[in-house]
Formats: structure tokens, sequence, C-alpha cells
């Protein structure tokens, strides 16, 4: 059920200011992207914060002042996906894009569409998901650099490239240690820790990813966290035609590191094992049996974060048959 809020503000973000948009007509200037200016005068300027919803885009980073200003004053914020605002704003007859009009959209987006408010995050998270999103910058140039050795014959050129692939190995060993402190640490006060990596198939990587960039984990039903993930096929049908329901949208970052898990997971996890060779049987091509196993994982982490319960395994059996129990799915 969507929570109705007296006020809503929404707030284009750019990286040296923020424009805003009150539903109250109150607070309707630009200001400086700055913890300082945002608190002045638009914090200060909030009389009930109990009843107010502020909305923003994810621009990349540049809206963290923005949620972490709102969080400290206590008022509810929503980091919006940009491409849904922008299909709402088509929608609704907004062709023309300025930052005024933006603030404008979002926040009438805010006022009209069911959200999840963004969870405040310690300094302990914020750190994690740097370290997470790091990661995956590293990779990706790691993969661009490694291509273009095989484009590039220049031996100086070639050289150099080497000398990248290399140094960005190495910053991604260093990447994967400081990840598995920041885990061992965090597992000391955070049961979620454990409860992930208890899963065969879930290991530092795919735990860190989550705990960083998916905080709704085990707070949603089975359904929304597989759309909110962008691993639900979505339905496609019209009059009589009823076409290929699939999967597209939500965190590509998460459902990245989730198809990697469901990968080693279709291969020592029996659950999914179980589950995957069943839908091949049934004649499931194997692209489509590995995003459903990938939904399978994940609404089984989801499960288990929610009712904080560890996979278990049992003593094998006299058939010397792993027995392995996990929340029961359909």
């Amino acid at each position: 059920m969507k929570t109705v809020y007296a006020r809503v503000i929404g707030i284009d973000v750019a990286a040296d200011k923020i424009d805003v948009n009150d539903s109250h007509s109150k607070i309707s200037h630009t200001m400086p992207n700055t913890v300082a200016a945002i608190t002045r005068q638009l914090v200060a300027k909030i009389e009930s914060k109990t009843d107010t919803l502020v909305v923003c885009e994810a621009t990349g980073g540049y809206e963290h002042v923005v949620v972490d200003a709102m969080h400290l004053a206590g008022i509810a914020v929503c980091v919006a996906n940009p491409r849904q605002v922008r299909d709402f704003a088509k929608g609704h007859g907004y062709l023309e894009k300025s930052d005024s009009i933006d603030a404008l959209i979002i926040r009438r987006f805010g006022e009209d569409v069911e959200l999840h408010l963004t969870p405040q995050r310690s300094a302990q998270d914020k750190q994690h998901q740097a370290l997470v999103r790091r990661r995956c910058q590293v990779l990706d140039m790691l993969s661009q650099e490694q291509n273009r050795l095989n484009q590039t014959f220049d031996s100086n050129a070639l050289a150099m490239i080497k000398k990248m692939v290399s140094y960005l190995k190495t910053q991604l060993k260093e990447l994967d240690q400081q990840l598995g402190k920041l885990l061992s640490e965090r597992a000391k006060t955070d049961p979620n820790v454990n409860i992930l990596r208890s899963v065969p198939g879930v290991g530092a990587v795919t735990t860190s990813t989550l705990i960083a960039e998916l905080p709704e984990l085990g707070q949603l039903n089975r359904g929304e966290i597989a759309k909110l993930v962008g691993v639900a096929p979505m339905i496609n049908q019209t009059g009589k035609s009823d076409k290929k329901r699939k999967a597209r949208g939500g965190r590509s970052q998460v459902r990245n590191v989730l198809y990697m898990a469901a990968l080693v997971a279709t291969r020592h996890n029996a659950v999914i094992k179980r589950f995957y060779l069943r839908l091949l049987s049934r004649g499931k091509a194997k692209k489509l049996a590995l995003i459903a196993a990938m939904r399978k994982l994940l609404t089984i982490l989801n499960d288990m974060v929610r009712n904080g319960t560890a996979w278990r395994r049992t003593e094998p059996s006299k058939s010397k048959k792993e027995v392995t129990t996990a929340p029961s799915l359909s």
C-alpha cells in the first residue's frame, strides 16, 4: 500500500547544484549541492519532516549529498531510477527537458508512483559500496584493455597495454583482499554476512555486492525483489497476442554477480542444480533456465535474510547423497 505524504519535494541533482520543486510551492529554486546549503536553504524550511518525502534520481554519486542530508534530518528520501522517471515524463507529455522541468517531473513521479525509500547507510556501508563499485570499474577497464591486446600491433603500444593489464590485475587483487577484510569485520555485527555466505555458490564478491547494492534484500516479497534486480519475466500481452516474456531493467551490477553465482550454484548447490536440470529436461533453453536459476537463488537469499536463517545441511544419508534444506520455494 502506497504511503501518502502531505508534502513531496522533487530534486534534480547536478555535480555542483540542485534544482528543487516543492508541492507546497515554498521552495522552488536552485542551490549549491553541498550539505551546508541544503541544510540551510532546504531542510530548515521543512516544518513537518515526518510528513515530507524528498525524491531525486540516481546520478552516479552526486545524489549522496542530498540523501545524507535528508537522513541526518530524519526526512524520508527516495533515489529513483532515471529511466523510470523519463518514461513517466514522456507518458505525461513532458517532451522538453531542463533542470527545472526535471525537478517538477521528479516531484510528480514521487506523488503518483509507489516508491521504496532509500535506507540510511553507515560509514561502513559507504566504504563497502565504494569498494564494490571500484571493483566493477576495474573489471570493466581490465576487459577493455585485454580486448585491445588483440587489436594492437605496435610494439610500444602493446607494451603499454600489457603494463596497464598487470596494474589492473594487481588492483583487483587488492580490492578482493580489502573486501574480504570488510566482510570479516562486518560479520561480527551483521548476521546477514554469514547467512549469505552459507549458501553454496555465493562467495565473497556476491555477498559484498548484495550487501552494498541491494539493502532491500529481506525486506520485499519474492516478486518485488526479482523485479528490483531485473530477473522477473515481464508480461507482454495484447489482445490475442501473448509474446515471450523477458526479464529486463533492474540493477545490472547485482544481476551480473548473481549470474556468476547461479552458474556456480548449478554445479555445487543441490537445490539450484536440481531446479536447473529439471528445467533443461523440460526443454527449456540453457540461457532461460539459468535466468530462472538466478531468480530462484535470489528468492532463496531473500527469504533467508528475512527469516534470519542460514543454509542448513544435514549429515549425508546412507545413500551417500547430501541432503540440503532451504526455504521452500515453488
